[in-house]
C-alpha cells in the first residue's frame, strides 16, 4: 500500500481535529511532501468551509405540507407543466418557429443571390468589365513609347537650372 493510499482516509480526521498527535504528524510531514495528496487535502478544507459547525438551515414555513401534497397528488417531481422550458408542447412550438425563420431566410438569400447575379456588369463608354480585347504586341509597343515620349518631355520641364545649386 503506498503512502497515499495510507494517508488519504486520515484526512477527514485531520481536518476535523481528531486525530492524535502520532497520527497527524505522518500526515503533515507527507502532506509536505506529496502535492497531490496537500491538493486534495485544501480542495476538502475548502469544501468544509462553506459549511458552519452547528448552524441548521430552517425551511420555508409550509414547506413539508406542500411536498406531502405535491407528492399524493401524484407529482413525481418532476418540472412543473406551467414552465415553458419543460413543457414539451412549447418546445415544439419553438422548434416550429426556428425552423420557419431559418427556411425564410434561406428563401430571402437565394432571392437576394438571384437579384444580384441577375444585374448586369457595369459598364463605361459601351466597354463592359468583363471584355477582353485582344491586345496586340504593336500596341503596347506604341503605348510604351508614347509613355516614354511623355516622361521624357516632363523630365525636361523639371530638370534644374545649372545656375541655382540644385541638382
Amino acid at each position: 500500500m503506498s503512502d497515499c493510499e495510507r494517508i488519504r482516509p486520515l484526512v477527514p480526521g485531520y481536518l476535523d481535529g481528531e486525530l492524535s498527535e502520532e497520527q497527524a504528524s505522518p500526515l503533515r510531514k507527507h502532506l509536505l511532501d506529496c502535492r497531490a495528496c496537500r491538493t486534495a487535502t485544501q480542495g476538502e478544507k475548502a469544501l468544509r468551509g462553506w459549511f458552519v459547525a452547528g448552524e441548521v438551515i430552517a425551511p420555508p414555513a409550509g414547506f413539508a405540507a406542500h411536498v406531502a401534497r405535491r407528492a399524493f397528488a401524484g407529482d413525481r417531481g418532476e418540472r412543473a407543466p406551467a414552465d415553458p422550458v419543460g413543457d414539451p408542447r412549447s418546445q415544439g412550438a419553438v422548434l416550429n418557429f426556428v425552423l420557419a425563420a431559418t427556411a425564410a431566410a434561406a428563401v430571402l438569400v437565394l432571392l437576394l443571390a438571384g437579384g444580384i447575379g441577375g444585374v448586369g456588369l457595369p459598364t463605361e463608354g459601351g466597354l463592359r468589365a468583363d471584355d477582353v480585347a485582344p491586345v496586340t504586341e504593336a500596341e503596347v509597343l506604341r503605348n510604351l513609347e508614347r509613355l516614354n515620349r511623355d516622361a521624357v518631355g516632363e523630365a525636361d520641364l523639371v530638370r534644374p537650372d545649372p545656375g541655382s545649386g540644385r541638382e
